[in-house]
């Protein structure tokens, strides 16, 4: 399962996380352990550069916040602007903390000729370690969230820097998360 995320219409880049440094303490780590957006949500509000963002935490057809199993979905809109960039996480539940988030760039909601960005864009999306827990293996380790004791359980992560996933005992990208952007008016 997926559990809710954050988004962010934006300029600039790095609005979530810088990769190859160390997480920042806004709410990364609540949210790729944890699957908390909300201090994440809150942290990245109140940045300049930001156009729109919030927390999705409602699968669609649902009328309570929940994780995402296979065949369901969760459904934001937002407003953007020419230039503007996306930038979401969502974390891999059966991990210690493991999202799915594009680059920290963001991707361009706008092409080169001014449309605006439509269809499937999973191909832009990484899984990243948030580098604040040890691995254990997906979907076994007694630190992941449906299986530890608490929030925020778990060694600390020996390489504390968020990094993209390069580890065959995850499923690729594409067999796990599927992500359309579809614009309107």
């Amino acid at each position: 399962p997926l559990a809710p995320g954050v988004f962010a219409a934006h300029t600039g880049s790095n609005v979530l996380f810088t990769a190859g440094s160390a997480d920042r303490g806004e709410g990364l780590e609540a949210l790729a352990e944890d699957g908390s957006p909300s201090g994440l949500a809150t942290a990245v509000a109140g940045r300049a550069g930001i156009g729109a963002s919030g927390a999705f935490a409602v699968p669609v057809g649902a009328s309570d916040p929940g994780p995402l199993f296979p065949g369901s979905a969760y459904s934001f809109t937002f407003g953007a602007e020419p230039g503007e960039k996306l930038s979401f996480a969502t974390m891999f539940v059966q991990s210690n903390d493991l999202f799915y988030a594009p680059s920290g760039n963001g991707i361009a909601l706008w092409t080169s000729g001014g449309n605006p960005l439509s269809g499937d864009i999973t191909n832009m999306i990484q899984l990243w370690d948030a580098g604040t827990e040890i691995d254990q293996t997906p979907g076994v380790g007694g630190d992941q969230a449906p299986r530890q004791s608490g929030p925020n359980t778990g060694a600390a992560d020996p390489n504390n820097t968020v990094r993209e996933v390069n580890d065959t005992r995850v499923p690729a990208v594409d067999r796990v998360i599927r992500v359309t952007i579809t614009p309107e008016g």
